[in-house]
């Protein structure tokens, strides 16, 4: 594993306009975020051409979309469109709203002031999105409805929506916000897996609004953030808004740091990685649950993850590859990824390439 890791640490800091987190995406989220230019672009197909974007790739069910491609995907559909909301309002919420409410709320003075001013904003921006903060006794809850749902059929504005307020107020306070749950009016998706990086929470469905819950004591916060600050993060949207799994507090996301930061040439047992965080392997495993993961799944995940990192940006055979992540052999590596992915690691390759 040190191979691996030494490898794909030589490519991040080769290209420093490339993320240093090697993460990929869900295709179901690069398929909702090509709805809209579906739906209003006859010529789309050319478009994700011109971008390097590979459409095949998107189509597979269990694909995984590295960073770059699902960055470039999103800065084109808003381009195209003209529209942050991608298609999905009746009205377009034309590009800059987001930064014209930003270059507002950085001037507030804390947290509950951000949340007011910036529903004040998207209240004269759109009427189909209505964004409520109801304050209970020892939570806030943040609430979005789309007037519209079928303009949302498969709920993605709202749940990008959500991602953005949450990511957005937690880098003006400089904080990490920690969510106590998450509430959707809709059914349990197939792609419920995502949503550990998403929402690092408790997530219930089939709920009255589609909510997250916090902490009051996030209110009182002081935004930290200046103008300069908030128009490089503007201009570098929506990479830091879609990077999910990089600094939550779960205790999943705290299992996969110790794998990514092992120096052995194996993977670290269940019982090792207890031992790091101080706790039984029981404890662990019973914690995980809790949060809708498993030791076994989340290192499944960091192998995905690695493969397709070192599919799509190394020059490295399928054995090679294989043998960096710990397989036995190259077919077990194969039919791994094949359950992972929906493809083989060479049609994989080829669809990249």
């Amino acid at each position: 594993m040190t191979g691996l890791r030494r490898k794909i640490d030589n490519f991040c800091r080769s290209e420093p306009t490339a993320v240093t987190h090697n993460l990929t995406f869900s295709s179901h989220y690069a398929r909702a975020a090509l709805y809209g230019l579906q739906q209003q672009r006859s010529d789309w197909r050319e478009l994700l051409q011109q971008r390097g974007i590979d459409y095949g790739l998107i189509q597979e069910p269990l694909a995984r979309i590295p960073t770059e491609q699902f960055v470039n995907l999103f800065r084109l559909v808003w381009r195209v469109l003209d529209d942050e909301f991608m298609g999905r309002s009746r009205q377009p919420c034309r590009v800059g709203h987001f930064h014209l409410m930003g270059s507002l709320v950085v001037h507030a003075d804390n947290l509950a002031e951000v949340l007011r001013q910036s529903i004040r904003c998207y209240d004269l921006f759109s009427d189909d999105i209505v964004i409520e903060l109801i304050e209970h006794e020892q939570q806030v809850e943040l609430s979005i409805t789309h007037t519209q749902p079928q303009l949302d059929p498969d709920n993605f504005l709202v749940e990008w929506l959500l991602l953005v307020w949450h990511r957005l107020c937690g880098w003006l306070i400089d904080q990490t916000i920690v969510l106590s749950q998450a509430g959707f009016q809709h059914a349990l998706p197939a792609h419920f897996d995502e949503y550990q990086f998403v929402y690092p929470c408790r997530c219930h469905f089939e709920q009255a609004r589609n909510s997250l819950f916090f902490s009051q004591r996030y209110m009182a916060m002081p935004v930290v953030r200046s103008t300069a600050e908030l128009d490089a993060f503007v201009h570098d949207s929506p990479r830091h808004l879609m990077i999910w799994a990089g600094e939550d507090d779960s205790l999943t996301t705290r299992v996969r740091r110790v794998l990514e930061h092992s120096a052995a040439p194996k993977l670290p047992t269940l019982e090792q990685v207890a031992v790091q965080l101080h706790m039984t392997s029981y404890t662990l495993c019973r914690k995980l649950k809790a949060e809708g993961s498993a030791y076994q799944k989340i290192k499944d995940n960091l192998r995905r993850d690695q493969a397709v990192t070192m599919l799509t940006r190394q020059n490295l055979s399928i054995a090679d590859i294989s043998t960096e992540l710990g397989f036995a052999e190259p077919g077990a590596f194969s039919r791994a990824f094949k359950s992972w992915t929906g493809v083989s690691p060479l049609a994989y390759r080829q669809h990249e390439g």
